[in-house]
């Protein structure tokens, strides 16, 4: 095999390589008329409160979105989560299927009490249903999140994530769907609390990432292919 022949090969290979890039979205600014918020609490929890705002400076570094919650609680177990959608972002896996998908998030605490924090992940809106991580369940104890901390589930697969009803009702095995017959998703955080006693948590995001793992598609196995035939032509070669 001459080498043109090999230059031309490696051209190619590095053009077939470059279109499975992953997909990413960011927030690092929170402005309050790109997000929405709706709050759920199951049926010991009815009465609590969540919001979200943006505020201007105090981040890392300027803005970011502040989440309090007030959780009322009328008998064992109540809870209130916070679905915060980023409603302009969204990915299609009907025109590539996702192999994984990155989130990170920085988080603060601004409650100095024991057992005082708040629940976070991704969420995902697909087909009408919203889809929340919960594995892994993110954190934020006070002692370790005083100041703003990196908080990151790489990784993550269609099974990582529960769907959510009307009354905080999870199901884990109703996930999303990350194949070429899945519909369009729109992308958040969720924040939640939950006890047998009420109380208010106080905490904070910013730098909200997503990031999107595709599936490698036929330009995928047409790499590995070509890969194949020139190092088999080089052997030769030698």
């Amino acid at each position: 095999m001459s080498r043109n022949s090999l230059v031309v090969g490696a051209i190619a290979l590095s053009a077939l390589a470059g279109s499975a890039h992953a997909v990413v979205f960011f927030d690092g600014v929170f402005n309050n008329s790109d997000w929405t918020l709706t709050t759920i609490t199951n049926a010991n929890g009815v009465g609590s409160a969540a919001n979200g705002f943006q505020v201007p400076v105090g981040g890392n570094p300027l803005q970011y979105r502040r989440i309090r919650h007030n959780l009322v609680v009328s008998g064992p177990g109540g809870a209130v989560i916070g679905l915060h959608m980023r409603g302009t972002y969204s990915y299609n896996p009907g025109a590539q299927a996702i192999a994984s998908i990155n989130y990170s998030e920085d988080s603060i605490n601004f409650v100095n009490q024991g057992g005082n924090g708040q629940g976070s992940g991704l969420v995902i809106f697909q087909g009408g249903n919203y889809y929340v991580q919960r594995s892994p369940v993110l954190v934020m104890p006070y002692a370790t999140f005083n100041t703003w901390q990196p908080n990151a589930a790489p990784g993550l697969v269609a099974s990582d994530f529960w769907r959510i009803d009307n009354s905080l009702n999870l199901f884990s095995g109703s996930n999303p769907d990350f194949s070429t017959s899945g519909g369009v998703m729109q992308f958040g955080f969720w924040r939640g609390n939950s006890g047998n006693f009420g109380y208010q948590t106080d905490c904070g995001i910013d730098n909200w990432r997503v990031e999107i793992i595709p599936v490698p598609g036929p330009a995928g196995s047409a790499v590995l292919a070509l890969s194949g035939l020139i190092a088999c032509r080089r052997r030769r070669a030698v």
